[in-house]
């Protein structure tokens, strides 16, 4: 998720003068009442309540395309300092993107939508993106996806998904859910190789690529290039990227997941978690040893001499 102090590109930036409903354009502001050809919903990460991530983007929106902001707590409790959940936050999230999608289709029903998320904005745009491919309210060839450090991106030809499609839960309030569809709606999953958000490596058979993945969302591999409006159609692009952490192929061995193997033991998974993370700690790099803690996902007790 977003961490403003180690990854430079997902810093918390100062909030940009902005309508109540976050419209504008590269041809300045625009009215609630104006309907282009595109409007863009914008949903920024982990402490990024107010879509920031966004805006050198929106600066160069061609004329007919607009964006919303979308507002909300965008917190992961137990992070430090976080006290919202990250399910209570990305339920929040959820609820406004929908009825803000929703409402403004009755707006401007001939209107292209396209909803796009950053890290934990990517499981509220990606579960939105899912529910709409649920009925029909809105035509699906009016909406598309774009996804960036998507927690809950699957796996692609057997390759690692995201952290969320690979632990179990493990922190109360930080529930894991797997992967999700978007039915016949095109989204595009887009993802850094070292991001251990969106590509987490089984630990159980390649345990140095899942510390990778961990090496790098701290070392600023979970930062990306955010221009949805460059995209459009269905895809998933992994950015190849050199290691941060040596490590090779998976392993021989078991092909379930944690994820897999305890999501319905919540007692097995807070033990298997602690296991992983004592094993994860001694695989990273000396400087990143202490910083567990802002990785809310393994945020459980660790028995420093086991």
């Amino acid at each position: 998720m977003r961490r403003g102090a180690l990854l430079a590109a997902l810093a918390v930036l100062p909030a940009v003068g902005l309508s109540a409903f976050g419209l504008a354009a590269a041809n300045g502001a625009e009215s609630k009442g104006d309907c282009g050809s595109k409007r863009i919903f914008e949903v920024g990460g982990h402490l990024d309540k107010d879509a920031t991530a966004y805006d050198n983007s929106n600066g160069a929106l061609p004329a007919g395309v607009d964006f919303q902001k979308i507002h909300y707590s965008a917190s992961i409790s137990p992070y430090p300092g976080d006290t919202v959940s990250m399910d209570d936050s990305v339920a929040e999230g959820i609820g406004n993107l929908d009825k803000a999608v929703r409402d403004y289709h009755a707006q401007c029903p001939g209107t292209h939508i396209t909803i796009s998320g950053y890290s934990e904005g990517a499981i509220v745009a990606g579960d939105e993106l899912n529910k709409l491919s649920q009925d029909q309210a809105i035509p699906h060839n009016q909406i598309n996806g774009v996804l960036y450090g998507d927690p809950r991106r699957p796996g692609v030809k057997g390759g690692p998904g995201g952290i969320e499609t690979n632990l179990p839960t493990i922190v109360p309030g930080i529930t894991m859910k797997g992967p999700r569809g978007f039915g016949d709606i095109p989204v595009q999953e887009l993802c850094n190789k070292n991001d251990g958000i969106c590509y987490s490596e089984n630990p159980y058979t390649n345990l140095l690529g899942f510390a990778n993945g961990v090496a790098g969302y701290f070392m600023g591999d979970h930062a990306y290039k955010i221009e949805p409006n460059a995209f459009d159609g269905a895809g998933d692009t992994v950015y190849d990227q050199p290691p941060r952490i040596p490590h090779g192929a998976p392993i021989p061995g078991p092909t379930q997941t944690p994820y897999e193997k305890y999501k319905n033991d919540p007692d097995g998974a807070k033990r298997e978690g602690a296991k992983l993370r004592g094993m994860l700690i001694d695989k990273l790099p000396p400087q990143l040893r202490n910083k567990m803690d802002e990785f809310p996902y393994l945020a459980v007790p660790h028995d420093k001499k086991k």
